[in-house]
């Protein structure tokens, strides 16, 4: 099994590969994250993505194959007449990735887009951050994916939740020998929660970005004090501008 994470994206008409649940989510104001990618591999979504550049789109790490990335997106089943596809082609995993299974530690990936995007009020890149974020910064997470909703399983519309920065000291005393400088936790809060599904998702906290999706608890799913677990961009923002520079 793949790591734990904790936003998801699944598509009503496309396939769902995954058990995933977010749950106490709402739908987010339509184009209101123009930063937000989906990354499908024919037509499974399997991956999120937060475009940074007109030609880069940063994900996690663990997330390693060529994909047809989606911006502009609110409903996935139907025409919003704002949608922008590129193919993505040339990438580069952090140094330090060592792989799911031996560590989450430098869980991140930069993808070269097949060609610029057009800047639009639907399509725009999230700044980097200049510092970290402090523990009680309010953040948010998106995507599209299982609710609790019974009536509305699968929504196709973009999904957002509040989180809250938590100290790296109360993470590391949920996840012991697990977390580094180089993560970020948030969340906790109990029935407030996203499970198995997809990584690389956008953290953003006062509008720039400080985390991606990476990993998580075991389920059940939205437990009280267990937060997700985000790779800490703050620590790469020089790696990731040399390589856009560099490429």
């Amino acid at each position: 099994m793949g790591p734990r994470i904790f936003l998801l994206l699944c598509v009503i008409g496309l396939s769902h590969e995954t058990d995933v649940k977010i749950l106490s989510g709402r739908e987010c104001v339509p184009h209101s994250q123009p930063w937000q990618v989906g990354l499908f591999v024919g037509t499974n979504l399997r991956c999120g993505g937060v475009l940074i550049d007109r030609r880069w789109v940063l994900t996690a790490a663990h997330c390693s194959n060529r994909y047809w990335v989606r911006l502009g997106e609110h409903r996935l089943s139907r025409l919003d007449w704002t949608e922008q596809i590129r193919r993505s082609g040339f990438s580069v995993t952090h140094p330090g990735y060592q792989g799911a299974r031996q560590s989450h530690d430098n869980d991140l990936r930069l993808l070269r887009l097949g060609s610029p995007v057009f800047l639009t009020q639907s399509v725009q890149p999230l700044r980097l951050p200049t510092t970290c974020a402090a523990p009680g910064t309010e953040c948010l997470v998106s995507g599209w994916g299982l609710t609790n909703q019974s009536w509305s399983p699968f929504p196709d519309q973009l999904q957002c939740l509040n989180v809250s920065i938590v100290s790296n000291a109360k993470c590391r005393a949920v996840f012991p020998g697990r977390i580094t400088e180089n993560m970020v936790c948030a969340g906790g809060v109990a029935g407030e929660d996203a499970c198995q599904g997809d990584s690389g998702g956008p953290l953003v906290c006062g509008g720039v970005l400080q985390g991606l999706v990476s990993w998580g608890a075991t389920e059940p799913c939205g437990q009280k004090g267990i937060p997700g677990v985000y790779t800490n961009i703050c620590k790469y923002v020089d790696w990731i501008q040399k390589i856009i520079r560099n490429n």
